[in-house]
């Protein structure tokens, strides 16, 4: 009997020797833990007005020591938390996380935004110096484009910047810039790109009517352009273009057909050859043929196309600028540039159809 209590007394005391270590170790832990989320909590604290425009007054990347100070700490108490008991761990762990994860989270937001903020600027800054070069080379397309990206890339970074004082003055610095230097170059940008594609239809030989199409959505883009040297830039790499299109070169030949028939007749003083060349929603028709009538016999006129540039033509339509020498009874000379909408009739006959300016 003795001996028997002897060996559970041994077990009971060889028991509790066995439990008391483990005990011992998960509180020291714990308290390690807590000393660690307090470390934590105190850099958290630092950092967290630091990020803060309506405190600061700046936008600024915060103290980087700090910043630095307060990740090893939280990731240092987050080590030391996953040994601790179930209950102390659940406590420890939402601590840690409303106390300095949110506010180390918040800077990483705070400092992308800035680090995507100061590219806007640079990218913005080489951006405006190419536009102001060359405005519709290549490189500047691509700078426009990588500008472009990076002020979208921060729009979704700032979904992650606390506070929207902060946001508001981050996109003042940054972001507003940016897109101001975009949209001033907005639409020769989109131009220089619709010429690209244009070139793109034609050498794949597009179907005839989205090319036309393509054409006239071009020259909406130039009417917007307030600078006339850019617009000429691209109005001449349009030109080149488009004399690329058989299409157009074809139909080109019948205009210029078309205006060397009408010098014939006019020299000729042919007038009913003349009427033939007007379309019947030409201005004031109705009176256009006592018109013509009138100055032939009032006036001896030779005429002289020196230049003839067609514009563009779209859908049965076309806009042709024309030099025209006319001599005047052998002793005047004049010299004008007009301007004329011709369209195509039922029977794919060019027509005059308005006088658009005279020069």
């Amino acid at each position: 009997m003795k001996k028997l209590l002897s060996i559970l007394l041994a077990a009971g005391i060889a028991g509790t020797g066995a439990l008391t270590p483990f005990s011992t170790a998960e509180a020291a832990s714990t308290t390690k833990a807590e000393s660690l989320v307090k470390t934590a909590e105190q850099y958290a604290g630092s950092l967290k007005w630091q990020i803060s425009y309506e405190l600061t007054k700046e936008i600024k990347n915060p103290d980087m020591k700090i910043f630095n100070l307060t990740k090893d700490a939280y990731f240092n108490a987050k080590k030391e938390i996953a040994k601790v008991s179930v209950k102390d761990k659940v406590i420890l762990e939402k601590r840690l996380e409303d106390n300095v994860g949110i506010h180390y989270s918040r800077a990483m937001g705070y400092i992308d935004a800035i680090t995507s903020g100061k590219k806007i600027v640079d990218k913005a800054n080489q951006f405006n110096a190419l536009y102001s070069e060359n405005p519709t080379s290549d490189v500047t397309e691509k700078s426009y484009h990588e500008l472009s990206s990076e002020i979208r890339k921060q729009a979704i970074l700032l979904y992650r910047v606390y506070g929207k004082s902060t946001r508001d003055a981050i996109l003042a610095k940054y972001k507003t810039p940016g897109e101001k230097a975009l949209q001033s170059a907005k639409y020769v940008i989109t131009a220089k790109m619709s010429l690209d594609k244009l070139d793109e239809m034609i050498t794949k030989n597009a179907d005839q009517k989205a090319v036309e199409a393509h054409v006239a959505g071009f020259f909406d883009l130039l009417d917007v352009i307030e600078d006339e040297e850019i617009t000429s830039e691209l109005y001449a790499a349009y030109q080149e273009s488009i004399r690329k299109d058989a299409n157009f070169l074809a139909q080109e030949k019948e205009i210029i057909e078309f205006f060397k028939k009408a010098d014939d007749y006019a020299n000729a003083e042919d007038v009913e050859g003349m009427m033939s060349l007007y379309s019947e929603e030409f201005p004031e028709y109705a009176n256009l043929k006592d018109e013509i009538e009138t100055t032939f016999k009032d006036f001896d006129v030779k005429y002289e196309t020196t230049g003839l540039e067609v514009q563009y033509i779209i859908d049965g339509t076309a806009i042709v600028i024309l030099d025209q020498k006319a001599n005047i009874d052998q002793v005047d000379e004049l010299e004008n540039t007009y301007v004329y909408y011709l369209e195509k009739d039922e029977s794919g006959n060019w027509k005059l159809a308005d006088i658009l300016d005279v020069q």
